[in-house]
């Protein structure tokens, strides 16, 4: 029975937790005797349905505020002590679950290096376990991540990885040359992108009329965004009827959803707490922000989606907004310019839009590729090699 370990750092979103769900999905259904163990710090976790052979442990959270700036969730104590906790808890789960394949998330080191005795212990171990570092398309400006990764040391460790896994496309943003790991990586591979394939659930009809899906993926900073749709969709409802879904993500506080629903009083507009994905088939256009998962799943239905890229700290979603944007996959709207007159004026033309542009859309079976490295990846480890790149395709 192979058994794999997931470590997912995402404090506030849904982001890395659900990529690494679909990721252990499809592992899953590959080898359904697999074991997969997710360790994550996401507070969402109880957001997903459970998933046969998969579990998860939950770390304490600590929250991302500016670049290398962290502090801790709920715990009252200092960001130095919650990292040391999280250090030896998941020294502990490695020696326990003694897995076969680690999946590493987003970081080499984990959030502040946290991964070090882990990553240290197991390179001293024979047989060790194979270990994957997957990375999303874009992380960050490639000189903000060149920085904190030499801070880290965090090159010097991607020697131990036996691959890295890139869930994008090289034509797309080559994260390999952006952020410097073929110098230092023994084996990368790009997989594509990662999208679900759940089923999406049966529609709740208001009427005919155009439906927007509006979305912030785990919602902790998307009021203003919700905010700005509901003040402008009576100056879009003059000219094209329309009626809105609006999933608020379970990381927006309570006080925010309660005002947004206080302001959809006798309008065609629903308010849900639920899984954007599932709803998205409906949509007639998408009004969300440029997080990886939203994006992913917008190209997946080939929905028409106006796009508002988080302002930071990172440059990650603007980057990928403006790659998108160029080809012809999505609009964007910076936000330093998002209000109800600039949404009352692009979401009706986003309607005739000749968005997505389908011959651009990039692979979408990022989950299936990564599954296969994984499994492929059982068995002891390979010693260590000079650097090569795979593309998936």
């Amino acid at each position: 029975m192979t058994r794999l370990l997931i470590y997912s750092q995402d404090g506030l979103g849904l982001g890395h937790l659900r990529r690494a769900r679909n990721i252990a999905r499809e592992v899953v259904a590959r080898e359904p005797g697999c074991a997969v163990l997710i360790v994550s710090d996401s507070p969402a976790t109880p957001f997903f349905a459970s998933l046969p052979g998969v579990d998860y442990l939950k770390l304490p959270t600590i929250l991302k505020g500016d670049r290398s700036v962290w502090r801790p969730g709920s715990l009252p104590f200092e960001t130095s002590e919650v990292v040391t906790l999280r250090a030896r808890l998941m020294l502990s789960i490695m020696r326990e679950f003694n897995p076969d394949v680690v999946l590493v998330d987003h970081m080499p080191l984990g959030a502040l290096g946290e991964l070090k005795p882990m990553l240290d212990a197991a390179g001293r171990s024979y047989p060790r376990p194979r270990f994957l570092l997957g990375l999303r398309d874009i992380l960050d400006a490639p000189d903000v991540i060149r920085r904190v990764w030499t801070e880290l040391g965090a090159y010097e460790y991607l020697r131990l990885y036996d691959d890295v896994l890139i869930y994008g496309c090289r034509d797309v943003y080559d994260a390999a040359a952006a952020y410097l790991l073929s110098a230092h990586a023994r084996q990368i591979t790009y997989c594509g992108y990662v999208a679900t394939k759940e089923e999406c659930r049966e529609a709740n009809r208001f009427s005919d009329d155009a439906l927007v899906l509006v979305t912030g993926g785990g919602g902790g900073d998307a009021f203003p965004l919700a905010k700005a749709f509901l003040e402008a969709f009576p100056l879009i409802r003059k000219t094209t009827p329309m009626r809105a879904l609006i999933m608020t993500g379970p990381n927006m506080p309570s006080a925010q959803r309660e005002a947004l629903v206080a302001q959809t009083a006798n309008q065609p507009i629903e308010i849900r707490c639920d899984d954007a994905t599932q709803w998205l088939p409906h949509a007639s256009v998408v009004l969300t922000m440029a997080g990886y998962n939203s994006l992913c799943e917008v190209l997946r239905w080939q929905k028409k989606a106006l796009v508002v890229p988080r302002s930071g700290p990172s440059a990650e979603q603007r980057i990928r907004a403006q790659i998108f944007a160029e080809r012809r996959l999505i609009r964007v709207i910076d936000p330093e310019l998002m209000g109800p007159e600039a949404l009352a004026q692009e979401l009706p033309e986003l309607i005739s839009d000749d968005i997505p542009y389908l011959p651009r859309i990039p692979q979408l079976d990022g989950a299936e590729r990564a599954a296969a490295a994984i499994l492929s990846a059982t068995g002891t480890a390979a010693p260590l090699a000079s650097p090569r790149v795979q593309i998936a395709g």
